[in-house]
């Protein structure tokens, strides 16, 4: 892995004259501020075709974004090439630019979206009291990524991986926030055949995977079938109290490293995983 300084892009993007609608620009404001060396940062009302131009050209791209709904203080999604989903009412959404980048300068940076929550949209150019400490929250997440990521690049270290399965988006997005911020790089699925596929795909360090999905006792299922494909890392269940007894789950006859209960304690899933992975 080269050591030379990594190239990350920060675009923050909605309208400042709509209340929390400027989030994106207002977070991209402060990333400025610091003039942090080998990173560009833009702010826009939204996202255009011309953007993939400097995705292309960027090793880490960072877009930020005002979220009507969802987590709070804010979500973080991985981005992949994609047929069009719209994030918001912007025209042209993260994945298609993604796309974009992928099929005419064939180039795909690691690329995160960033959806600050947002309460108020009306006409005027103030972020509601909320939505200020949200954006906060992820100045203090983005500045510590970018710090971690280029750290890893220029040290040549290698980030331990972690496989999160729930079908509940707001459980992956709270545990991705606390591993990440841990050190962790992470990736999600919201069912078992999506999950078997990435970790094919990426190889994950660990997986965690939810009891109940698409069917019930769907994660015990999972993790035997996981290990069955030849995958020898470890595998943790997450499940509810209540369902650990009534499914009489023992972790060592399901082949498991362990189990977490909901809701999950954050300290001790990132030391149990620390621990088993052998990070200091």
């Amino acid at each position: 892995m080269s050591k030379d300084l990594p190239k990350i892009l920060i675009l923050g993007y909605g309208n400042p004259g709509r209340g929390d609608d400027g989030l994106g620009s207002a977070l991209a404001e402060r990333i400025e501020s610091l003039n942090p060396a080998g990173v560009t940062v833009d702010a826009a009302y939204q996202l255009n075709i011309e953007d993939a131009v400097a995705v292309a050209d960027h090793d880490l791209v960072i877009l930020v974004d005002a979220a009507v709904e969802g987590s709070e203080p804010f979500s973080v999604t991985r981005v992949t090439p994609a047929a069009d989903i719209t994030f918001t009412s912007h025209l042209v959404s993260a994945e298609s630019i993604l796309a974009i980048s992928r099929d005419s300068f064939s180039k795909v940076p690691e690329c995160w979206l960033i959806g600050i929550r947002g309460y108020e949209f009306d006409l005027y150019e103030v972020l509601s009291e909320k939505a200020e400490r949200n954006l906060a929250a992820a100045f203090s997440f983005i500045t510590r990524k970018i710090e971690r990521w280029k750290g890893n690049i220029m040290s040549n270290a290698e980030e331990k991986t972690i496989l999160i399965i729930d079908d509940d988006p707001d459980i992956r997005s709270s545990m991705r926030i606390v591993l990440e911020s841990s050190g962790f790089s992470v990736g999600e699925a919201a069912t078992g055949e999506e999950g078997l596929k990435i970790t094919q795909r990426i190889k994950p360090d660990a997986v965690i995977v939810d009891l109940m999905m698409e069917t019930v006792d769907a994660g015990s299922k999972f993790s035997q079938e996981l290990k069955s494909s030849g995958y020898e890392g470890p595998v943790y269940l997450l499940s509810s109290a209540g369902d650990s007894v009534r499914y009489n789950l023992d972790a060592r006859e399901l082949g498991l490293a362990g189990i977490f209960q909901k809701p999950i304690e954050h300290k001790m899933l990132v030391t149990t995983l620390k621990t088993k992975l052998g990070i200091d």
